[in-house]
């Protein structure tokens, strides 16, 4: 795509006098996660929502109050009632509806992964960076109270050196071919896959906590190769991953593993352990976390300060809080218009989406494959 002649976006405004009009793109994860976070955004206002079908964009919009209902996600990115825009659709549709909001001049907050493959996220870019709006990635584990405090031992040296760091998760979300029937998840041309999926989660933590990975090898598997149809008898073949594992060669000689089930037949739970010279710590489902230093004797539970867990409602979905707390650094940013002080960015998940397409290429050439920029610069992003 030629995006040489785009011309920058001027300085966000300072929004003093009115909020940030927001509108929604997407009503499966957007109105599990999306549209209940919105609710507890300090300086926003959601004027719009889009979703392919007419009668469920109407039911939401009259139930929440939103003025403008669409089926045409062009109606809304074009809207110049709109400044800043929420891609909550499936990944294979994210590259043409972000590139469309940026050059409408919108601020972006785009679900993950960020596209398809690296090259649309490369696009994605190129144009946020040149169209100088704020354009997140909804990476929203890192805002889970646990997984801050994590980055914050990390950063204060709490185990030295980082030496290693290994995440194990066996689950059965998909074990049961009836139970979960067939979707856009199971097709690997829609960027469908639990790689992609979840697997883009750990990339992005491991990543903020443990800095640049310059390498990846890895496979993909798919278990569960055919699925009942939505409302129907009939079964469609899968041909995206829903088991995976790769290895990671950190830019600062740690080395990291992730190996990820979904048709274990129970659950089993997930635990990611990081070691270090000084110690470890391990962090168990994302509800305990424990630590030793080097001559302790035995693994301690270690508290979660409350200043990392704001008080907020509960919630029917596990990711609403941490979206509500990525949510409201976005708005900051755009209310001061700060293009420097926000994470994760457009180019946070362009990193994730190499090393997801990595992995990738590594199962297909039986290699490892380099992502350090060093074997192939890149002189100029634009």
């Amino acid at each position: 795509m030629d995006i040489i002649g785009t011309q920058p976006a001027a300085k966000p405004a300072a929004f003093v006098d009115r909020p940030v009009r927001l509108a929604l793109i997407g009503t499966g994860f957007g109105s599990q996660v999306h549209l209940p976070a919105i609710a507890h955004v300090d300086h926003t206002e959601l004027v719009a929502i889009c979703s392919r079908r007419q009668e469920r964009v109407d039911v939401i919009a009259a139930r929440h109050g939103i003025p403008s209902a669409s089926t045409d996600w062009r109606d809304v990115v074009n809207d110049p009632g709109v400044d800043a825009v929420i891609v909550a659709t499936p990944p294979y549709l994210h590259h043409q509806m972000v590139i469309a909001a940026l050059e409408a001049g919108k601020h972006v907050l785009c679900e993950k992964p960020l596209a398809r493959n690296l090259a649309e996220s490369r696009d994605m870019v190129r144009l946020a960076e040149r169209a100088g709006v704020v354009a997140m990635v909804d990476h929203q584990y890192r805002y889970l109270p646990i997984r801050r405090r994590v980055k914050e031992l990390l950063d204060e040296g709490y185990i030295g050196t980082p030496h290693a760091i290994n995440m194990i998760v066996f689950n059965s979300s998909l074990a049961d071919p009836e139970e979960t029937r067939f979707n856009w998840l199971m097709e690997t041309d829609k960027a469908g896959g639990m790689l992609r999926a979840i697997g883009s989660h750990y990339v992005d933590s491991m990543r903020w906590w443990l800095g640049e990975i310059d390498a990846v090898a890895g496979t993909v598997g798919t278990m569960v190769g055919k699925r009942r149809m939505p409302d129907s008898t009939l079964t469609a073949t899968v041909d995206a991953d829903d088991n995976f594992a790769f290895m990671l060669q950190f830019r600062s000689g740690a080395i990291g593993s992730v190996h990820f089930s979904a048709t274990a037949p129970v659950d089993a739970g997930d635990s990611t352990t990081i070691t270090g010279s000084e110690g470890m710590l391990i962090l168990e489902a994302d509800s305990e976390l424990f630590g030793a230093r080097k001559r302790d004797v035995h693994l301690r539970e270690l508290a979660i300060p409350d200043r990392l867990n704001p008080k907020l409602p509960d919630f029917s979905h596990p990711l609403t809080r941490p979206t509500i707390l990525l949510m409201r650094d976005w708005i900051t940013a755009i209310r001061e218009g700060d293009l420097t002080r926000f994470a994760p960015s457009f180019r946070d998940g362009e990193k994730v989406q190499e090393i997801i397409d990595g992995v990738i290429r590594s199962r297909e050439q039986g290699r490892w494959i380099d992502t350090s920029g060093a074997k192939w610069p890149r002189t100029s992003r634009i």
